[in-house]
């Protein structure tokens, strides 16, 4: 008997220095995969190439869940059935790799959904639901959860952008004639900031989005995970 109330005290004291982002043993198998397939392939033109392909679903009977689980599908799923027909007519795959990591906050889970594209570009993408309320979590109730405004979390969302943006800036070659400059980047880098866009709370309960960052080469711009504190 004082072995396993030694256990149990053990237990308590381990869930209770678990992070934000642990789901307790009521909403396994909550999240499930529309699509789980790992593989590899050789185009018609004899490129060898590996593919990951896992898009998550919500498990529960709403309408809330079949909301978002048809948008899931149809932002992340068609994208994986293009890549099975490329396959099948032997083209070359613009997209390799689709994955989702869960982050739990109570009864709330937050889905995000990573794609990676041609030209070193990932997309993203973040779905929130409330299992108890059988809902979904909007970004309203997230910041209404942590006492912000939409004025104040901008204002947090441009500060972190900015330290992001200087971290990851390279200044242009000298030599290289360019009207862009820092400050033309960065500028356009704040000017895609939007209320829109979708954040979530993250292993650590965090808010967290992505943004575009603006670049001088390649694509022009590219989305990066930002903490926003």
């Amino acid at each position: 008997m004082k072995r396993i109330l030694s256990i149990m005290l053990i237990l308590q004291v381990l869930f209770a220095f678990l992070p934000a982002g642990f789901a307790d043993q009521s909403y396994q198998n909550a999240v499930i995969e529309l699509y789980s397939v790992d593989g590899f392939y050789e185009d018609g033109v004899g490129n060898r190439e590996t593919y990951s392909y896992h898009v998550p679903q919500i498990n529960d009977n709403t309408p809330a869940a079949e909301e978002l689980n048809a948008e899931i599908a149809k932002d992340f799923g068609e994208r994986v059935e293009t890549q099975f027909k490329n396959m099948e007519g032997g083209y070359s795959l613009w997209s390799r790799r689709t994955g989702w990591e869960a982050f739990w906050n109570g009864s709330q889970v937050f889905l995000l959904i990573t794609a990676a594209l041609e030209g070193d570009y990932t997309e993203y993408g973040a779905y929130g639901y409330d299992f108890e309320s059988g809902s979904r979590v909007t970004n309203d109730m997230i910041l209404k959860q942590k006492g912000l405004s939409e004025e104040q979390y901008l204002e947090k969302l441009r500060e972190a952008t900015t330290a992001l943006f200087d971290e990851l800036y390279q200044p242009i070659p000298e030599g290289v004639e360019t009207s862009l400059s820092r400050d033309s980047l960065l500028g356009d880098t704040l000017g895609w900031l939007s209320l829109e866009q979708p954040i979530f709370l993250n292993r650590f309960g965090e808010i967290e989005t992505w943004v575009s960052i603006a670049t001088p080469a390649g694509a022009g711009r590219y989305d990066h995970l930002v903490t926003v504190k």
